[in-house]
């Protein structure tokens, strides 16, 4: 059993977030009514979500939730979700495992999940209403928006499919009727940012409208590697929305939204190269950096050194130019680029129908297809190229009715959805090598091993297409019955029924053979699940201003299939139906209790939250050696699959809170802790959760918005901190990395003056200019010696040999924003 914290630590934290909450109902008021209320000064904005698929008022809602505005976002300088990432506690966006930014993980409280054509994140992610299983590529841009919603915890019954450890729903501005308006806004920086965006309001009579939007974004890369800049990106982003108020009780919302995305893939660098005691002849024959020493050897070059080579670590933003997948010759060729490009669209049409004045029925119906291709250097030397294609369709569709019962007492909420989803990955692996083999040990000693320190040639190492099609049914009951004025009890049950075709076929490659006569070989499954997910949850207003709430709930994800590992020279059929099982279901049941508190005429909000999640049959990654078994590829003698890893429980706090000192200066932050105890470290892999989320992540942030005379000044300045995670499972060896904290200040001015539709901006991201990294992958022995199971090694491959390359993260961005309002 391992615990990243101590019960006394988990106990106390727990103690102190409720003795905080408990200390402020001195400070609260009740809210004032009549001629008072209306002489009160207001304090920020009321912020309404749809959480609870109705609309509420954020503080009268029982459930942690971030949700971030316009003005928020402009504020803090945040541009995808990512950023966002960065400023909501407890949500985290990191790239994977070796592939970077190129197919980036989503966590909550933790939970993750997902990758390639078959695996699913625990984080639902939503664009209008819309469900989007796959974000392959960049992460999604923030522009034109009305607001984020992050929503912390299990949203199973509302939301279903995979939601398990929360959901992130990101909501564009609608039309607006009888107004002609838009924007055109510029931006320039240093990196060569430059972007462009256009937005227009267009009235058509009376009772429709519609929105339209364009964009073009180019960002410069940070890291230099080669002729490449990595880090570059440029996006073409269109969306058109139409609505139309048919008559008084029927309104259609339509829309469409276009995304082209191409970059350079992950900034990547080493940050170290540790061969030691040595790699090459006397030390060590075979494998990756004995291979690249020969290569340069065979050009006149020194052989790599055996602690950080200054080729290959060579500063903060400069990776190495070597190439050997056009040939043996170490000189930087194209053959090496790295990108990931990525096109979207999505269509939607949301119909909203008044049955009364308390029912309306509502209907989202949704299309949308993701391509994504995108080439990764795997060990970031020119030596292994990954090839990647992922195609994803999407069908989905709810019906929902929301009615108030009983006068009011209770409101219900009652629909059902369909999600279906054709997905698509072909995947393939080249990688050169030389003539050295690795020394064998144990039963394999005897084996001859050839030498040379030469060119041994590409090699075509995996060759895979894999389809997978999913089809979900959910049905979904909530009611909130307010019991008193104050006193109210929110109960919901959902019913789902997941249904997965699974299908992979392999080429032969220098790791697989096909049965003999045929050229490739088909394995296949499919598998059905049913689930209940529930929700209960009281929320009592003691004034107000101050409401407490506690809620229980469950939610699950559905079984997968993935790291099938299909047989050489074995018939398709005999490695399918039964033969081909799935992963079993995982399943998080949650207890979340918290406050919401507005004291001081509405100058202070306090939003503390409390939580504990048993997480069982988690379905993760990890790493299973198979040295010396067949099929096995080596290098690096072990599988990557993914498997239930075993059950966790999770625990936590979170804080969001904003205090207004005068009317127009305030403070606002947030606070989130995680802690995790594994329940089997064998089946994880190692005692660390993999992804781990940060321990601690927290921010403050200063704003100051004032009329000055000839207009109005806003100054705003963020501090963001998160701290430390794992980069693997395992906590020692020479895969083991722990990524530094990371420390971020924004700052931003604003002036809009009177008169003028005219507002310039100017504004610094990492104004500190910290240099730090978004993630990191350590390359153990398997890459470098002979790694495996103790039993086939030697003393030669007994050192910890590894080499760690890191996702850079953006230096210090200054630049300046031109918008013109009409």
């Amino acid at each position: 059993m391992a615990y990243r914290n101590s019960a006394w630590a988990r106990a106390c934290l727990l103690g102190t977030c409720a003795v905080a909450g408990l200390s402020v109902p001195a400070l609260g008021q009740e809210r004032p009514s009549g001629a008072a209320a209306a002489q009160q000064p207001a304090f920020g904005t009321e912020i309404v979500v749809t959480a609870e698929r109705r609309a509420t008022n954020l503080q009268d809602t029982p459930l942690s939730i971030v949700a971030v505005t316009e003005e928020s976002i402009e504020a803090k300088g945040i541009e995808d979700l990512e950023d966002l990432a960065t400023f909501t506690p407890n949500l985290n966006i990191t790239g994977g495992r070796g592939s970077g930014n190129a197919n980036p993980q989503f966590s909550i409280r933790g939970i993750s999940g997902g990758g390639g054509a078959a695996g699913e994140r625990g984080v639902g992610l939503y664009l209008d209403g819309i469900y989007i299983p796959r974000t392959n590529g960049s992460v999604l841009r923030v522009l034109d928006i009305d607001r984020v919603e992050v929503l912390r915890g299990p949203q199973g019954t509302l939301f279903g499919r995979n939601s398990t450890g929360g959901a992130i729903r990101y909501f564009t501005k609608r039309p607006e009727f009888g107004m002609t308006e838009g924007y055109v806004r510029a931006t320039v920086a240093n990196m060569d940012r430059s972007e462009v965006v256009a937005a227009l309001n267009l009235p058509l009579g009376e009772m429709a409208a519609m929105r339209v939007q364009g964009a073009r974004l180019v960002q410069g890369g940070w890291v230099q590697r080669g002729t490449q800049d990595l880090g570059r990106t440029k996006d073409y982003i269109g969306r058109v929305d139409l609505r139309v108020e048919a008559n008084s009780d029927l309104m259609i919302d339509l829309g469409f939204v276009y995304s082209d995305s191409e970059g350079t893939s992950s900034p990547q660098v080493f940050e170290e190269f540790d061969m030691r005691p040595g790699i090459g002849e006397g030390f060590w024959q075979g494998n990756y950096a004995d291979w690249v020493g020969d290569a340069l050897i065979a050009d006149g070059q020194e052989r790599l050194a055996a602690y950080n080579d200054p080729r290959l670590v060579i500063d903060d933003f400069t990776a190495p130019s070597i190439c050997l997948l056009d040939d043996f010759d170490p000189d930087w060729d194209e053959a090496c680029e790295q990108f990931t490009n990525t096109t979207y669209y999505q269509g939607s049409a949301n119909l909203v129908y008044d049955l009364s004045t308390t029912a309306s029925i509502t209907s989202t119906t949704g299309v949308s297809r993701l391509e994504n291709e995108s080439r990764v250097d795997w060990q970031f030397l020119g030596t292994e190229q990954r090839d990647v294609g992922i195609e994803s369709s999407v069908i989905y569709q709810e019906l929902q009715l929301n009615a108030e019962l009983f006068s009011g007492a209770v409101d219900l909420v009652f629909g059902g959805s369909y999600f279906h989803e054709k997905s698509f990955s072909d995947a393939e692996v080249n990688t050169r090598r030389g003539t050295s083999d690795t020394p064998r040990g144990g039963p394999f000693k005897d084996q001859p091993r050839p030498n040379g320190n030469a060119d041994a040639g590409l090699f075509h190492r995996d060759d895979i297409e894999t389809t997978q099609k999913s089809d979900s049914i959910g049905i979904f009951v909530s009611a909130t019955w307010h019991i008193t004025e104050r006193l109210n009890f929110t109960g919901g049950l959902r019913y789902a029924h997941d249904y997965k075709n699974y299908e992979e076929t392999e080429f032969p490659s220098a790791d697989f053979t096909p049965v003999p006569g045929t050229d490739s070989t088909t394995v296949w499954s499919d598998h059905s699940w049913d689930e209940i997910d529930w929700r209960g949850s009281l929320d009592y207003h003691l004034t107000d201003r101050w409401m407490w709430y506690a809620t229980v709930s469950k939610a699950y994800k559905a079984g997968s299939y993935s790291g099938v590992g299909i047989l050489s020279e074995v018939p398709g059929d005999e490695q399918s139906g039964d033969y081909l099982q799935p992963i079993d279901p995982e399943r998080v049941v949650s207890y979340e209790t918290g406050m919401r508190i507005e004291a001081f005429g509405g100058r202070l909000r306090f939003n503390p939250t409390a939580f504990f999640m048993q997480w069982t049959n988690r379905q993760a990654a990890r790493q299973v050696q198979c040295a010396g078994e067949p099929d096995c590829p080596f290098p690096p003698g072990f599988r990557v699959e993914v498997s239930n890893t075993g059950d966790i429980d999770i625990f936590g706090a979170e804080l969001d809170a904003q205090a207004y000192l005068t009317e127009d200066f305030w403070l606002d932050g947030s606070f989130g802790y995680t802690g995790y105890d594994l329940k089997d470290e064998s089946a994880n892999g190692g005692p660390n959760l993999y992804p781990e989320p940060p321990e601690f992540a927290y921010n403050v942030g200063a704003n100051y918005s004032a009329d000055i005379g000839p207009g109005q000044l806003t100054l705003n300045a963020s501090y963001a901190y998160t701290s430390h995670q794992a980069t693997h499972p395992s906590e020692t060896g020479d895969s083991a990395y722990r990524l530094p904290a990371i420390e971020l200040v924004n700052a931003r001015i604003r002036f809009q003056p009177h008169d003028v539709p005219v507002s310039i901006s100017v504004f610094a991201n990492n104004l500190l200019d910290n240099t730090y990294a978004t993630y990191a992958t350590r390359f153990g022995g398997g890459y470098w010696d002979r790694g495996g199971p103790t039993r086939i090694q030697i003393d030669g491959s007994r050192p910890e040999r590894s080499a760690l390359f890191v996702v850079r993260g953006k230096p210090r961005e200054v630049g300046l924003t031109l918008q013109y309002d009409f």
